[in-house]
């Protein structure tokens, strides 16, 4: 069987990358890496593309590989992704052919930005919290921990998903969270501590009660805010957090909730902070963007009812007036 030289390729770039970026990163870019080389050496079998060889391949045939994971169903945000970690391992090898790709398939290319998506309501998030204040299921309390974690302090899923419990600290007039690894660990995102905003600590403390309760009944030690309990696993999987996300939505379908996503917390959390008169400046900050251009552009949803206080509130030279109090 013919070697598949991107695979080889792969294993030398995450050679290089290894120890400079988080285990957790370094682990999902390599079973990524593995899945394309998978996809574009079967592609190469099969003649759809000229080859698999990083060194070798063309525009055209990136355009085949993002056709062909259309045509499965793949969105377009998920193929950006594909192409920009794609991306990374022909820049090493010395391929300019994405960079061209991106330039010659302008009106082809999948695109990232897919318009500011819909925050989670403020009904189902008082849903959530009421929730975790009641259940007595340890299932159902880690969803609705899951899900406040994004909604009162703007952690991206795979920052909670890593987090420690030794960052989360309740104490005190200003609880606050340390976010120790962020979303793209070595390219983007950067640590920062964040507020535990709407008085949720009392949620907080009371899972991490259970929690520990459940690791001294199994004689498990681990400092993991979601603990795996597999063996030779710090944290639990992406897979695993949606699925607590996904026992909250079942526990709350009689009261009318539709699915959502973990994303749509941390959306919440933006377009709130925004709403009750946070400078954009902070609440980007408090999100981990690297620019406000970047909050602007996806979180900066104003209400028209805050829009118009606060300019007929300019024209009077006042001050504008709270609707929403606080934090």
């Amino acid at each position: 069987m013919t070697r598949n030289q991107f695979l080889t390729d792969a294993e030398e770039y995450l050679g290089r990358i290894e120890g400079n970026v988080s285990e957790s990163t370094f682990k999902e870019k390599q079973r990524k890496l593995i899945l394309y080389g998978k996809i574009l050496y079967n592609m190469a079998q099969q003649k759809t593309i000229s080859t698999c060889n990083p060194r070798k391949m063309k525009p055209e045939d990136i355009n085949e590989y993002v056709g062909y994971r259309r045509s499965l169903g793949v969105m377009d945000t998920t193929i950006h992704k594909d192409l920009t970690m794609i991306g990374c391992l022909l820049d090493y090898v010395g391929n300019n052919a994405m960079r061209t790709y991106r330039t010659l398939y302008y009106n082809k290319k999948p695109r990232n930005y897919l318009g500011r998506l819909d925050p989670l309501p403020d009904r189902t998030i008082e849903l959530i919290y009421d929730l975790a204040r009641k259940t007595d299921s340890w299932k159902v309390l880690q969803g609705c921990v899951a899900v406040i974690l994004g909604c009162a302090s703007g952690l991206r899923p795979q920052e909670s998903r890593q987090l420690y419990v030794y960052d989360v600290h309740l104490e005190g007039p200003m609880p606050k969270i340390f976010i120790e690894h962020v979303k793209g660990e070595g390219t983007w995102g950067r640590r920062r501590e964040v507020p535990i905003n709407d008085g949720v600590t009392d949620i907080l403390q009371k899972y991490l009660v259970k929690r520990q309760e459940r690791l001294d009944r199994r004689h498990v030690y681990s400092d993991a805010m979601f603990p795996s309990f597999r063996e030779g696993s710090e944290f639990v999987t992406q897979q695993s957090m949606s699925r607590f996300r996904g026992i909250v939505v079942k526990a709350l379908r009689k009261e009318g909730v539709k699915d959502f996503s973990l994303r749509d917390g941390r959306r919440a959390f933006g377009q709130r902070m925004l709403d009750r008169g946070v400078p954009l400046e902070h609440v980007s900050y408090c999100m981990g963007h690297d620019s406000i251009e970047t909050t602007q552009k996806y979180y900066a949803n104003y209400k028209s009812k805050f829009v118009l206080e606060s300019v007929y509130a300019q024209l009077k030279g006042t001050q504008p007036p709270r609707s929403d109090p606080g934090l």
